[in-house]
């Protein structure tokens, strides 16, 4: 590529409010941090964690290409069983790849608790731990991983949690993403 690409007003449409957008703009101009920029599965860094475990379907390969151009403000559902959590853990892996994130917390029903766990850790090597009650508040992966709790326990205790303990929440209900 040559010369500097507009990627702000095509990928980065909705911020939480315009003074964060105007900063993240700023941010952008002024090369302190680059928009995320992938058009197809040759542009992923995070290939290496996952490539000898899984071969990702078309519309997740199209998720996290999505996902990516409308940082930071977006939402990843579709119908049940069509892949949502490889979706988030490509997301993921994505993200962690390109050092935009390492601390994640997973809110899901407890049934889906140990899924979360399995899917993160055999297919896209993050760490994960699932915990519940009291145990949230001190939860905290060591540098990469992820925290999954339940509703329950996410109700009780999200607010005695450390707001900068975690870079990203997933919200799953019966496997969408939130």
């Amino acid at each position: 590529m040559t010369g500097k690409p507009n990627f702000q007003s095509k990928i980065f449409r909705q911020r939480t409010t315009p003074e964060e957008y105007e900063i993240y703009k700023a941010a952008l101009e002024w090369d302190l941090t680059d928009p995320i920029v992938i058009e197809s599965a040759d542009d992923f860094k995070s290939t290496r964690r996952w490539k000898d475990k899984l071969t990702p379907f078309h519309h997740q390969v199209t998720n996290l290409i999505t996902f990516c151009r409308r940082l930071p403000v977006t939402l990843l559902a579709d119908d049940v069983g069509l892949g949502k959590t490889v979706s988030a853990g490509l997301i993921i892996s994505e993200l962690i790849a390109r050092s935009r994130l390492s601390k994640i917390l997973i809110v899901c029903p407890k049934l889906l608790g140990p899924q979360w766990k399995a899917e993160l850790t055999d297919k896209f090597d993050i760490p994960a731990q699932v915990v519940t009650g009291k145990d949230l508040i001190t939860a905290d992966p060591e540098d990469v991983g992820a925290v999954i709790t339940t509703y329950n326990t996410a109700r009780l205790y999200l607010d005695k949690i450390p707001e900068d303990r975690f870079q990203m929440l997933k919200h799953s209900f019966d496997g969408v993403i939130r």
